[in-house]
């Protein structure tokens, strides 16, 4: 069910990004680009890590309760707000000549978005698993909802796009609040008991951190460096590629969630990796060679630089994917303080790299520094997850 919602989810931003394009062409692309990039980078950095080390924690009974993480929860969606606020009002406004209203709508995304990604871990934590698919449904629907009726009134603009967008986190989150609260008591705001919450994130910050760099600094340089157009047609190529790993995301979440609770057992994973590996690799050559055939004609031509870009960055997921599952176990194994390596270097990888190399190439160099990116993420993460499980069969022994 949670891969069927997930699908659902990301055919639905698909549509979105398609009615988006075709209606504001590259530039009005690009600046929804911007501004959702912001938010997600602002999200992964203020968490801190504890989205996961809180979730983690509390299914292994190490002493910490829903009620801590909810509360830190709602205090540090205050600070994405603020955040995401400063780095519209001077990034968004300066480069890409945002006006004061999609800021606004910029700033209620991030915190919304925020909100909807702790929750979703809150979930997790006390095993109310299939109700994440109801969220990403909601998260999905309902910003295609909005668009279509923009676009039959002939009113759909950057910042109707990016309002619809903070509705649907706005539901899905408030969905998951729910769904968590039934069950738990008053929230509490200690912040004497976030300790080991912080603590046991730190790691998880700078690897998850250091990851989300690696997936969208892409997007960030090329729009400062090239133009608005430049980063539209490229998102739109990333997307595509992009699409299947909103199925393989929820996947690695089970994952690390069924090895932390020992109902996978380190001897049974090498086959069960495999067999992961093999179907996504098989669906991203689908993609490879269906998806810009489909794409630029509903886009129209001026997307149509997107169509060389589809093929390399599908190569490129295919090794996130490696990256992903390796993650996973790392998590799934309470192995946190590894989890940076990986992210750190292919973080650094990218960014330098694109530095270089999107001013002469554009996107087409963009496209395959992050396959030399994500491949030395993969490569690292599955030395560590094979140290790891070594270390875990002596120990048992």
């Amino acid at each position: 069910m949670i891969a069927a919602a997930r699908l659902v989810s990301s055919a639905c931003a698909l549509l979105v990004a398609i009615a988006s394009a075709r209606q504001l062409g590259p530039v009005g692309r690009g600046e929804i680009v911007f501004v959702i990039t912001v938010c997600i980078l602002s999200s992964e950095l203020v968490s801190l890590g504890t989205n996961v080390s809180g979730r983690v924690k509390i299914l292994q009974n190490a002493g910490v309760l829903i009620e801590d993480f909810l509360g830190l929860a709602i205090v540090l969606v205050a600070v994405q707000a603020a955040l995401v606020a400063g780095v519209l009002v001077t990034v968004g406004s300066r480069w890409f000549e945002l006006d004061a209203t999609v800021c606004a709508a910029g700033v209620g995304t991030g915190a919304a978005m925020f909100f909807a990604h702790m929750m979703l871990d809150a979930s997790f934590a006390v095993r109310r698993t299939l109700e994440t698919g109801v969220r990403d449904l909601l998260i999905g629907i309902l910003p295609v909802v909005g668009v279509l009726i923009a676009v039959l009134a002939g009113r759909l603009s950057v910042s109707i796009v990016i309002v619809v967008t903070a509705l649907g986190y706005i539901s899905g989150g408030g969905y998951l609040w729910g769904v968590v609260r039934r069950g738990t008591g008053p929230i509490r705001f200690m912040p004497s008991r976030w300790g080991p919450i912080l603590r046991s994130g730190m790691p998880v910050l700078v690897g998850s951190f250091g990851q989300v760099v690696a997936f969208r600094a892409d997007r960030l340089v090329l729009g400062l460096l090239s133009t608005s157009a430049a980063l539209g047609i490229y998102s739109v190529a990333a997307t595509a590629a992009e699409l299947p790993r909103i199925v393989l995301i929820p996947a690695t979440q089970v994952l690390a969630n069924r090895i932390a609770t020992g109902d996978i057992s380190t001897r049974d994973l090498r086959s069960l990796l495999t067999r992961l590996m093999a179907a996504y690799g098989i669906l991203m050559v689908v993609v490879a060679v269906v998806a810009p055939s489909i794409f630029i004609p509903l886009l129209g031509g001026g997307f149509a630089g997107a169509r060389d870009l589809v093929a390399v960055l599908a190569l490129s997921e295919c090794l996130l994917a490696g990256f992903l599952l390796a993650t996973a176990v790392l998590t799934g194994l309470g192995q946190f303080r590894w989890l940076p390596i990986p992210a750190i270097v292919g973080m650094s990888v990218i960014v330098s790299a694109d530095m270089f190399v999107v001013p002469r190439f554009g996107g087409a160099g963009a496209a395959w520094v992050r396959v030399a990116g994500f491949g030395s993420m993969a490569m690292l993460a599955a030395l560590l997850m094979r140290r790891c499980i070594r270390s875990s069969y002596r120990a048992a022994s």
